[in-house]
Parts: C-alpha cells; sequence; structure tokens
C-alpha cells in the first residue's frame, strides 16, 4: 500500500471509528481506499434488528465525513449479525476448550463437531471406542466424558458470560455409533 493510500486508509478508518463509538457499536471493517470504487463496508456485532433503525442514518454520516475529508465517494455499507451468528461467536471458545480439554484428558479422543440445528444444540464427541468386547464396558468412560464436557460447558458459560441453551452431547465410537 502507497504512502498516500495508507494516509486515507487510516483517514477513513477514524472517520468510521468515531461514527460507530458515538452509537456504542463494536465493530469490524474492511476498507479499500483506491479509485475508482473505493469503500467501507462495516460488520456490527449486533443483530441486523438492532442496527436497522441508525443503517441508513449512520452510512450517509459516515460517507459524508468521509468526502469531506477526504474529497472521496466512498461506497459504506453497514451490516449486523444474526442472532445465530451472534450466539455461534459467543460459543465459539466454549467448542475451542472443550476440544482442547478432552484432547488433553483423554487418549480415546479423537474429534469433535457441533450444531444449533436442529434447535437443540449437538456436541458430538468422537472417540476411539468401540462397543462392549468381552469383560470390558466402555459406559464408565462414556460418562466420564459426559461428566467432563458438562464441567467445561457449565464453567466456561459463566466465565464468558454466554446465555444457556439446551443441549445434547453424543458420544460417537471408532465406527461411528452412537454409544450414549
Amino acid at each position: 500500500m502507497n504512502k498516500s493510500v495508507h494516509l486515507i486508509f487510516n483517514e477513513v478508518s477514524e472517520i468510521a471509528s468515531k461514527s460507530l463509538r458515538n452509537k456504542g457499536y463494536v465493530y469490524k471493517a474492511a476498507i479499500d481506499p483506491r479509485s475508482p470504487n473505493p469503500y467501507i463496508k462495516i460488520q456490527i456485532d449486533e443483530t441486523n434488528e438492532k442496527i436497522n433503525k441508525d443503517n441508513v442514518e449512520l452510512q450517509k454520516e459516515i460517507k459524508k465525513a468521509i468526502f469531506s475529508n477526504t474529497k472521496m465517494n466512498f461506497t459504506v455499507t453497514l451490516k449486523g449479525q444474526s442472532g445465530d451468528e451472534i450466539r455461534d461467536q459467543k460459543w465459539q471458545p466454549i467448542f475451542t476448550t472443550i476440544s482442547e480439554e478432552l484432547d488433553k484428558e483423554f487418549e480415546e479422543y479423537r474429534g469433535f463437531a457441533y450444531s444449533f440445528h436442529p434447535k437443540l444444540l449437538q456436541i458430538t464427541i468422537k472417540t476411539d471406542l468401540e462397543k462392549s468386547k468381552g469383560e470390558w464396558n466402555p459406559a464408565k468412560k462414556i460418562k466420564k466424558i459426559e461428566e467432563y464436557v458438562n464441567e467445561i460447558i457449565k464453567l466456561k458459560r459463566v466465565e464468558l458470560l454466554v446465555e444457556a441453551v439446551p443441549y445434547q452431547i453424543i458420544i460417537r465410537s471408532k465406527d461411528n455409533k452412537r454409544m450414549n
């Protein structure tokens, strides 16, 4: 990025930041000040419903401020997130912790998946466990894994102030059969 593009980038970033902070928004922005079609795309960490009332006015305010400072006609786009996207984002650190901690604690652990669809959050733990063979019964190990995951969720939800959602833990065997 040459120096003039870099200066414009910084100026546009500061202008947008000021307008968004005044409204109390947390955001991410992508800015391309190169002509002929300079733009700034802003992703606000709020639901679309919450920002809709401010959207048009805020776009105009940012566009006008950028033009008065740079004499460049930027396209300004504001976008919120769906409630599902926000929920998913808030749960990501919990999912990461589950995966990392299971990997440390259980040698049988081989993978993790989750889905919010259907509405009940499904947390799937993939293992190298097999159905009962002779004397060995994996039921105790399955119960221990479930309890461990429940405890992680409980602790991380409190730590991160994440709202509770109904969930189900599914433990899968080596051959991908449900074990609980």
